[in-house]
């Protein structure tokens, strides 16, 4: 399988080729202003050659012409086209009369011996029209544009190879972070607490990145812990009645009926109790595994709490004597297109958890009151009852998983205050306890709500 090219060879080959393009398209335009520079000098020159003989023909266009100087060439061509001097070079004499036919400016001209600027001026006269060409060796001029060349092409190499080595310092020293942090992150354990990503000193992107990636790790933590906890609870919780259930149904003989009887309604609340919890915890894990919390206006929350009402007033009926449920409930809304983010059927689910935590609570029949109010920004939830109240110890934790209150006769896993929590959590709400010892508690759930 082929090696992919690392990410410090990729930078630094990907900013060498675009500064090599920049380099090249600066030398191109810097050659392209020196060749215009050139030529100008060219122009002039061979034009100061040609007015000397401008000034002869314009004088005494008969007189004998002298010969150019030294490394200068000279043609000049009567009104009549006869050619009175001629001393250009070769492969250029012979195309004077193309030179005129393309006009008055300066001709660049490439022969197999060499290049030449050719100036070809007109002189007005009486007689017509005169035309006088010069040109000179290009030897001064090519070795100009070729050291130029040289010198540029030198400049571009140079350049990518400073370049080069510049971009692979820098981006070696850029991700020198990022090694240490992947090298910190081959020998982390997601359970070992306290260790954590370096962090660098300068407050830039990498370090960004080590501070979320630290957060991901102790929220990554913090999840594994509380799955351990659950495990562990669970495990602890389940354990014990499904020991009892065990005892009880051994106990069941066929020999007396009276007794096998009562064994077995021991072992039917025994089985009732676990399939609480292991619902509770089924709901448990469905919180935390699902996305968002979806919404819902008030009035659709004040009917999902009518129906819970009606839903645990059936339910109490099943209750046993001595268990009497005195359940009501009273709305206190103005704005009933507010909207809450919490979804009607988990709503609904937590009033009938924090009814059924009150039942539980009781020894004996028990009095709870549910009331819905709203505040301009907010919406509040309150379930209170006459069952005693807590114990101070579990009033502190009332919120934690499988933390159950002192009722000998409470059936509850110790799930639904935790599974009320972790709802209102997630809708970005709070829960409270208001306990009154001896006399009852009051759950509070608060939630916020945007008018529309």
């Amino acid at each position: 399988m082929r090696r992919r090219l690392s990410l410090r060879a990729r930078v630094t080959i990907g900013s060498t080729v675009a500064a090599v393009l920049v380099l090249a398209i600066a030398s191109a335009i810097v050659f392209a202003q020196l060749t215009g520079i050139v030529e100008q000098k060219e122009k002039a020159v061979l034009h100061g050659i040609t007015e000397v003989y401008r000034g002869v023909i314009q004088d005494n266009p008969d007189a004998r012409f002298e010969k150019p100087g030294a490394n200068q060439h000279v043609a000049i061509v009567a009104p009549d086209g006869v050619e009175r001097m001629n001393t250009l070079p070769e492969g250029v004499a012979d195309r004077v009369a193309e030179f005129i036919a393309d006009g008055p400016r300066l001709h660049s001209v490439s022969t197999p011996q060499e290049g030449f600027y050719v100036y070809v001026d007109p002189v007005e006269t009486a007689d017509g029209t005169w035309y006088v060409l010069a040109t000179r060796d290009a030897d001064i001029a090519d070795d100009v544009l070729s050291e130029v060349i040289l010198l540029l092409t030198g400049i571009l190499l140079v350049g990518a190879l400073v370049f080069a080595l510049g971009s692979w310092f820098v981006t070696g020293a850029a991700l020198r972070p990022v090694e240490r942090m992947r090298r910190s992150a081959e020998s982390l354990a997601v359970s070992r607490r306290g260790e954590l990503l370096p962090v660098g000193a300068s407050r830039d992107e990498l370090a960004d990145l080590a501070r979320t990636l630290n957060d991901l790790l102790e929220r990554m933590r913090a999840a594994s812990d509380r799955e351990r906890q659950m495990v562990s609870d669970a495990s602890h919780e389940l354990r014990n009645p499904l020991a009892v259930l065990q005892a009880q149904l051994q106990l069941v003989d066929g020999f007396d009926a009276d007794a096998d009887a009562a064994v077995l309604d021991d072992a039917r609340a025994t089985l009732t109790r676990l399939t609480r919890t292991a619902d509770a915890l089924l709901q448990l894990s469905r919180i935390d595994s699902v996305d968002g919390t979806g919404s819902a206006t008030v009035s659709q929350l004040s009917s999902t709490l009518t129906d819970s009402i009606d839903r645990l007033r059936l339910r109490s009926s099943e209750l046993g004597p001595g268990h009497e449920l005195d359940l009501d409930f009273h709305v206190v809304v103005d704005a009933e297109s507010a909207v809450v983010p919490i979804s009607a059927d988990d709503f609904g689910r937590i009033v009938e958890n924090l009814v059924d935590n009150s039942i539980g609570a009781a020894d004996g029949p028990v009095s709870v009151t549910v009331t819905l109010t709203q505040s301009p920004a907010a919406i509040e939830l309150s379930v209170g009852d006459d069952a005693g109240g807590f114990d101070p110890e579990v009033a502190q934790r009332a919120f934690e998983r499988f933390v159950r209150g002192s009722a000998p006769t409470y059936p509850g896993s110790g799930l639904g205050l935790a599974i009320v929590a972790r709802l209102a959590q997630k809708a970005g709400g709070v829960a409270r306890v208001e306990n009154r010892q001896g006399v009852g508690a009051t759950v509070v759930v608060t939630f916020t709500a945007s008018r529309v």
